[in-house]
């Protein structure tokens, strides 16, 4: 075992999830400025965004920066027919710096969406005294407004640093020559090499490191709650964007995010919709659905696509059922006593964040030797549960302490306080948590790709086979189906919230 090959590949995880961190600080710290104090059109829509990073999978994000940024991608030969061009002129994939772009970019909206909601409720008392006393507004943001957002910088950071660290799709892709992460090395050594020392060592290293992080994260997020939403209160009033400056940043801003955003998402269409074979007829504009037909007749197609369906279900219905059930036990022990229960309850369904699918899916293989269905379901519940959770506890925890207790004393048991209080209360939360944590199912390509389950495929890992062919128009297209499934099932839990 080479230990200085182990701490090369600790410190690169370390290093590019550091790097990618602070990426999508640069861009979600101004974008969460303006929406969090400017009216301008289109602020939802940005707002919106911040699902991405939970709803969308890395894969699609992945296929987004081929068909955009690649070689031949549609910016390169944008460039290439305007100034002329033989050869592409952009070559930021494949590499250390597309790594750190694709990274930053599919985070940020992360950051733009917790800190946003805390700008909007900074107390405004403290700022203008500072005016009243001469203090310009660059000195008022370093001294007083940076300081008010710390702990949510710092808490949205450890998430998006987390995200970044356990990356495994991306780094396959991009990471370029020589450059590795503790979750490839993982995988490499289960899969290639068959060193389960090699294994056992990269797997303690990363959650150790990851379970430090994660601790502090939630002591963070105790600390900020009330920057987060969960005030009564917005003491902040957006105003309308004035002057030259900060019309100009703004500008930069939303073109940074369109072009290294949005243009990515809207490739991944455009090609869904073209075909790189010769002959098809095309329709307007070169418009043709031979990509689908194509990728329908395929034999594992509708097979992957019942599969995703069913684990998505499967996952969606497990993890919302174990984040009430947390959550239940932390409102009942909170009610014994009537003071929050201790940092340790709000800790533990944490730690699922502190362990990747790479390391469930080869201690699975290890154990059971042969990847299936009900591994994956129960892997994927595991590790997002604590989502689920934390959606859910949010609506319990705002139920007023005199009615658990009148709840507790009326009741026959707390089965029946269950039944008529905390179920309807919680409703909107659970099919919310059902949302999201099938979204993550349908998106997740580690874990099938790591289980190698015999004569089984979904979409996502469908999606990445035809992408490791360089199939890439008939990749979109299963993306975009994928995309569709999802938005299908967020428009029928949004309506059934609002039932």
């Amino acid at each position: 075992m080479d230990f200085s090959h182990v701490i090369r590949v600790a410190w690169f995880t370390f290093f590019q999830a550091t790097l990618s961190t602070l990426m999508a600080l640069l861009i979600g710290i101004p974008a969460a400025f303006f929406c969090g104090r400017r009216k301008f059109p289109g602020r939802r829509f940005l707002l919106s965004l911040s699902a991405i990073p939970f709803c969308l999978p890395s894969l699609l994000i992945a296929l987004g920066y081929v068909t955009f940024l690649g070689m031949n991608g549609g910016l390169n030969r944008f460039l290439m027919f305007i100034f002329g061009l033989e050869k592409p002129p952009l070559r930021l994939l494949y590499s250390f710096a597309g790594l750190i772009i694709a990274h930053g970019f599919y985070n940020f909206p992360l950051i733009m969406k917790n800190l946003s909601d805390a700008w909007e409720r900074l107390p405004v008392e403290p700022a203008e005294s500072a005016r009243l006393l001469g203090a310009s507004e660059g000195r008022i943001f370093r001294t007083l407004t940076l300081h008010q957002l710390m702990p949510s910088i710092a808490s949205s950071s450890l998430l998006v640093f987390i995200y970044c660290f356990l990356s495994f799709i991306l780094v396959l892709l991009f990471g370029g020559i020589g450059n590795s992460t503790l979750e490839v090395e993982i995988y490499k050594a289960a899969r290639a090499t068959l060193d389960y020392k090699q294994v056992g060592l990269l797997a303690i290293i990363e959650t150790s490191i990851l379970i430090v992080i994660t601790v502090f994260y939630t002591m963070l997020e105790q600390k900020t709650s009330k920057l987060k939403g969960l005030a009564s209160e917005i003491w902040n009033t957006r105003i309308k964007m004035t002057g030259f400056k900060e019309i100009s940043v703004f500008s930069l801003v939303i073109l940074v995010i369109c072009l290294f955003f949005l243009a990515p998402l809207l490739g991944i269409v455009f090609n869904a919709f073209t075909s790189s074979q010769t002959g098809v007829t095309a329709g307007p504009a070169g418009i043709t659905l031979a990509t689908f037909r194509r990728i329908i007749k395929m034999r594992s197609f509708w097979p992957s696509v019942a599969s995703t369906v069913k684990i998505g279900c499967c996952t969606g219905f497990l993890c919302t059922l174990l984040g009430f059930a947390y959550s239940l036990l932390l409102q009942f022990l909170e009610g014994k006593n009537g003071r929050p229960v201790n940092i340790i309850f709000k800790v533990l369904p944490m730690i699922p964040m502190a362990i990747s699918s790479v390391v469930v899916g080869v201690l699975i293989t290890m154990i059971v030797h042969k990847g299936n269905v009900i591994c994956l379901i129960l892997a994927q519940s595991l590790l997002n549960w604590p989502l689920a959770f934390r959606v859910i506890y949010p609506h319990l925890s705002k139920i007023n302490r005199d009615t658990m207790d009148a709840s507790l004393i009326l009741s026959k048991s707390k089965l029946d306080i269950i039944w008529r209080v905390l179920l309807p209360v919680s409703k909107k939360s659970l099919i919310s948590a059902f949302g999201f944590c099938f979204a993550i199912s349908t998106g997740d390509t580690t874990l099938p790709l790591v289980l190698a389950i015999p004569r089984f495929d979904t979409l996502s890992l469908f999606t990445y086979r035809l992408a490791g062919a360089y199939r890439f128009n008939e990749a979109c297209a299963a993306g975009v189906i994928l995309g569709l499934i999802c938005a299908l099932v967020f428009i029928l839990t949004g309506r059934l919230r609002a039932d």
